[in-house]
């Protein structure tokens, strides 16, 4: 072939380019993930329109309402019945500890008893031995025996904690004292108990009964007074 036709053979093919694969590829990859956002969101949408909608949650079977409800009222069976059984409990704890005390107390009483008859026993030993010699005994005798005798029983009131009250040559006391009658005095005397008739006592502070006094009034303190009351 001569030059001139291979010229015209090349003028008539057209140029083919030659590109790397390697390029080719990567601008493929690139062209296949550059897909457009809102192409990806109907996708999405046709995906989940084409899946089935979730089931509504189960309700509970009747059957099952009703063994829950029968366990509930069990239970509150059960706590009523512990319940119950502790207030019989507390009642009879209560009732145990009453009896105690009673019996505490009564102990108490006799033994307080107890020793209020052996201090009187002793005071009525004296007053028998007293008897047993009354045919032998003087006067003077008789009066010791008798004052002994108030001694022991002083000393056993006391003991107990019962004080004697004694209000000759004391200032009167209305608290203390019950006057009956008055005997005229010196003025120094005025407002004094001059005489006892019944002694009185007082027991752990407490009065158990007044003393009967008589009381002293001086002869001027009545005139002072008598004058007093005449009207002018």
């Amino acid at each position: 072939m001569s030059d001139e036709a291979r010229e015209m053979t090349d003028a008539a093919t057209p140029a083919v380019q030659v590109t790397d694969k390697r390029r080719l590829f990567t601008e493929g990859d690139v062209a296949s993930d550059a897909v457009p956002t809102e192409t990806q969101t109907e996708s999405q949408t046709e995906v989940q329109a084409e899946m089935p909608p979730e089931a509504p949650p189960e309700m509970p079977d009747l059957h099952q309402l009703r063994l829950q409800l029968e366990e509930r009222e069990a239970q509150i069976a059960r706590l009523r019945a512990q319940v119950v059984e502790f207030e019989a409990k507390v009642q009879e704890e209560l009732r145990e500890t009453r009896r105690r005390l009673e019996r505490t107390v009564e102990q108490r009483v006799l033994s307080a008893r107890q020793t209020l008859l052996e201090d009187w026993l002793a005071v009525f030993d004296n007053l028998d031995l007293m008897l047993t010699g009354a045919d032998k005994a003087t006067r003077e005798d008789l009066l010791t025996g008798l004052a002994a005798m108030q001694r022991l029983l002083i000393q056993a009131l006391q003991r107990h904690e019962v004080e004697r009250i004694e209000a000759v040559g004391c200032p009167f006391d209305p608290e203390l004292h019950e006057a009956v009658e008055t005997a005229p005095v010196a003025p120094e005397q005025d407002g004094q108990v001059v005489a006892q008739s019944r002694a009185g006592y007082r027991l752990g502070g407490r009065l158990i009964r007044p003393a009967l006094v008589t009381v002293g009034r001086a002869s001027s303190a009545s005139a002072v007074l008598s004058e007093t009351e005449i009207p002018a």
